[in-house]
């Protein structure tokens, strides 16, 4: 899905069902605080994640937790991911189901893929899910299926 669609949805969903859009969220992110974070991990970020961090910030969306670039905020990526488990895992979450379950990307020598991967922390392993982030935001966040 390309961010215009994303955006445009998120805008009816909102003008039908602005509670979803009234939680906490953390300030939008602007270039260099994306940068300190691919800095701090050593990694690349994937466009769909630094254009929603831009324009939404982070926090609550919808029925998720979305990790920020505010460093300032309290779902800051950096408080909420250790850089060593990022390493470890081969995985960067973004997505906090509050459940323990985190959605995010796959690290490949130092670049996140663009699709989305669930970790399921009962049985410790990582799924691939075939979605792009906007997809899944939409799905998980919003409860929104067309």
């Amino acid at each position: 899905m390309d961010k215009c669609s994303f955006q445009n949805k998120v805008k009816k969903i909102a003008e039908k069902e602005p509670i979803l859009f009234a939680l906490e969220s953390d300030s939008k992110a602007d270039s260099e605080m994306i940068e300190d974070v691919e800095s701090y991990y050593g990694i690349k970020l994937p466009d769909a994640y630094k254009d929603f961090v831009n324009q939404y910030g982070g926090g609550y969306f919808g029925y998720i937790v979305v990790y920020s670039c505010d460093s300032n905020g309290m779902f800051y990526i950096k408080d909420n991911v250790l850089k060593e488990w990022v390493f470890e895992k081969g995985f960067l979450p973004v997505v906090d189901f509050e459940t323990g379950d985190l959605l995010g990307f796959q690290v490949k020598e130092g670049v996140c893929q663009s699709t989305v991967t669930e970790y399921l922390h009962e049985e410790n392993e990582l799924h691939e899910m075939n979605m792009d982030f906007y997809e899944i935001l939409l799905k998980y966040g919003l409860k929104f299926s067309e």
